[in-house]
C-alpha cells in the first residue's frame, strides 16, 4: 500500500486506536504520578521546528492535545528558519527538532552526535521562478544569475536541476541571499531566476504582476523532513519517545481524515492565509516512516557536500545515526530500512 494513499478505513481505525491508547497512557501516567508524588516532576520536552507547513504534524498534535493525551508535557517553538535548530538541539535548547535531511547529512559529515527517529513528511515544495524577460526555460540558464538561500540544500537542489536540464552549474552565477529577499531580487531584475518555496513563490507572483514562469525544482525527488533528537534521549527516554511518536501518528491520521481542520490549525498557528496553505498542501506527504530511500537521499546529499568541501564521506556510519527501534516497536510496517 502506498505511503501517501493508505485507505481511509485504515486511518479511521488507527485514529480511533491511537486516541484510546493515548487516553489509557495518560490515565496510567496520572495514576502513577499520584501514587509516587512525582506529578510535578514530569519532564517537559521542548520541540523546535521552523514556521511553515513542514511543521504540520507537530502543530496538529500540539493544538489538538495529542501530546497531552499520550501522557507528555511538550513545549513547541516555531522558528523562522531550520538552519540553527540542530545546533540548538546539541546545546540543549530543544530535545527534539524537525529538520531537513540535508542539514542532518551536513552534521553527520561534521561528526555531530544525534539520532534520527523518523521521517516526518516528504515534500516537493521548492520551485524555480524565472523572469521571462531574461530566460524562457531552464535550458537557457548558462550565463545567467540565480538567487538562492545560503542554506546549502538549495544549492544541492539547484545543481541537480541544472544538470538534468543539460546546464553546467559552473556556467551559472549563483547569488546567495536570505529567502525573504529573493522575490524582490527577481522583480527588480537583479537576477534572472530564483529557487525558493512558499510563501515566497506567491510573493514573487504578486511583485511580478503574474509575469513569471514557475517550474518545480525537485523534478520528482522528495525532500525529507526528519524528527531528530540527542543520542542520550534516544537511549534513555525510550518510553517517552514512543509516546511522542504515537501522538504524531494520531496527528497523521487526523491530517488524512480531516484535512480542512488540519489546514485551519496550521493557518491559525502560523498566522498565514488558508490560500497559502492550500497552494502548498498537495506537495506534502504526511506519514511517520523510515524508508530505505532516506539512506539513499542522505548518501547523495552527503556525497555532494563532501565533494563541494573536498572532504571524505564515510557512508558506512550513516546507518548508525538512525534509531529505528522506537518506530518499529509500534508501527513495524512503516520501517523499511534494510538492516
Amino acid at each position: 500500500m502506498g505511503r501517501k494513499f493508505r485507505k481511509k478505513q485504515e486511518y479511521r481505525v488507527r485514529y480511533g486506536i491511537n486516541l484510546v491508547l493515548g487516553i489509557v497512557c495518560f490515565f496510567l501516567v496520572s495514576c502513577f504520578s499520584r501514587e509516587t508524588g512525582s506529578g510535578n516532576d514530569k519532564r517537559t520536552y521542548r520541540i523546535g521546528s521552523n514556521s511553515n507547513v513542514k511543521a504540520t504534524q507537530v502543530i496538529v498534535a500540539d493544538e489538538k492535545g495529542f501530546f497531552h493525551d499520550a501522557g507528555l508535557s511538550v513545549d513547541v517553538t516555531m522558528e523562522t528558519t531550520a538552519l540553527h535548530l540542530l545546533d540548538e538541539l546539541y546545546a540543549g535548547t530543544y530535545d527534539f527538532v524537525c529538520v531537513p535531511s540535508f542539514l542532518v547529512a551536513r552534521d553527520y559529515l561534521a561528526g555531530k552526535s544525534f539520532r534520527i527517529l523518523a521521517v516526518m513528511n516528504r515534500n516537493q515544495s521548492r520551485y524555480v521562478l524565472m523572469n521571462p524577460d531574461h530566460v524562457e526555460n531552464p535550458a537557457d540558464f548558462a550565463g545567467k544569475s540565480i538567487g538562492i538561500n545560503p542554506d546549502g540544500a538549495a544549492e544541492f537542489v539547484l545543481t541537480r536541476f541544472l544538470v538534468l536540464h543539460g546546464v553546467n552549474p559552473a556556467t551559472v552565477a549563483i547569488r546567495y541571499h536570505a529567502e525573504e529577499t529573493l522575490p524582490e531580487m527577481l522583480a527588480s531584475g537583479d537576477v534572472s531566476a530564483i529557487l525558493t518555496w512558499p510563501p515566497y513563490v506567491q510573493e514573487a507572483r504578486i511583485l511580478m504582476d503574474g509575469n513569471i514562469l514557475v517550474t518545480n525544482a525537485q523534478m520528482g525527488v522528495d525532500i525529507y523532513w526528519l524528527l531528530v533528537t540527542r543520542e542520550q534521549i534516544s537511549r534513555n527516554q525510550g518510553p517517552d519517545v514512543i509516546r511522542l511518536l504515537r501522538a504524531l501518528d494520531v496527528a497523521d491520521a487526523m491530517i488524512f481524515e480531516k484535512p480542512e481542520e488540519a489546514k485551519n490549525l496550521v493557518s491559525d498557528r502560523l498566522s498565514v492565509s488558508r490560500e497559502l496553505i492550500d497552494e502548498e498542501w498537495n506537495s506534502f506527504s504526511f506519514i511517520l516512516e523510515l524508508p530505505q530511500s532516506l539512506l539513499v537521499v542522505m548518501e547523495q546529499q552527503g556525497s555532494w557536500i563532501a565533494l563541494r568541501d573536498k572532504r571524505e564521506f564515510n557512508t558506512a556510519g550513516l546507518f548508525s545515526t538512525i534509531n529505528y527501534h522506537h518506530l518499529e516497536a509500534i508501527f513495524p510496517e512503516q520501517v523499511s530500512i534494510i538492516r
